[in-house]
């Protein structure tokens, strides 16, 4: 498998707005003249692939400062935060018609069927491997999850075995950057991080994935949940209008 084609689209899908948290300081004061977005996702999450490829390919975000933060959607799971999309047949039945309903309207790519492995096999190691991407090279993370992404629920490969990830990634950042990575994804460091991330978007408010939390050119927060209010992030943080009706 070629770079090309593990990295040949720049891609572009969620749920309601929570509670703004105006105590809480997600980015630095000195930079609070610019549009920022922290985007909270798994690879797990079909609609974080949405979410993230959409943001990816949009004009409108262009000029929005964006940070990627993987964290492990079984976490919240853990905390109770939700349920998983497979405990329910008819859920799972509706949720593959609705994805492929977004994905066919936003022009991202997408094929029927689920990843192999999905969603019994942990992304655990591959979202760590993302983490240290971050530490390592993070001018690199979108790429590599630009790659990722597309991998698993476009061509449906199982992004979770070793193997599959670390050759995705020697792709994109060549064999020494790559090797680096992988050996800092088994650190106690980045475990420990990706714990932290989860934390952090658990204690923000997170009631599922993708999450959104978002600083304005005024300084002012709020939070979102899911794919379907990426208008209402455009609207908050002052960006262009997306062109869809249905965002």
């Amino acid at each position: 498998m070629g770079r090309l084609e593990e990295h040949e689209y720049l891609r572009p899908h969620l749920v309601p707005v929570a509670t703004t948290f105006s105590s809480f300081k997600l980015f630095p004061e000195s930079v609070m003249s610019k549009a920022r977005m922290k985007l909270y996702l798994d690879l797990q999450s079909p609609y974080s692939y949405l979410a993230f490829s959409f943001i990816r390919k949009s004009p409108s975000f262009q000029t929005c400062d964006k940070d990627y933060v993987p964290v492990l959607l079984i976490g919240f799971v853990k905390a109770g935060v939700g349920t998983p999309p497979w405990s329910s047949s008819n859920k799972v039945r509706y949720l593959e018609k609705d994805l492929a309903r977004w994905a066919e309207q936003l022009k991202i790519p997408w094929r029927p069927g689920h990843p192999a492995y999905y969603p019994n096999t942990s992304t655990s190691n591959v979202q760590r491997a993302a983490v240290a991407c971050s530490l390592e090279c993070p001018d690199k993370l979108g790429d590599v999850l630009d790659a990722l992404y597309y991998a698993f629920w476009f061509r449906k490969r199982g992004v979770q075995l070793d193997e599959v990830y670390e050759s995705i990634l020697r792709s994109i950042l060549g064999e020494s950057l790559s090797d680096k990575v992988v050996r800092r994804s088994e650190s106690e460091e980045v475990k420990a991080l990706l714990r932290k991330n989860t934390q952090e978007a658990l204690d923000d408010g997170a009631c599922g994935l993708p999450w959104f939390s978002v600083i304005n050119s005024a300084g002012e927060q709020d939070v979102f949940w899911g794919f379907d209010h990426i208008g209402q992030v455009t609207r908050f943080l002052g960006l262009e209008k997306i062109r869809s009706a249905h965002l």
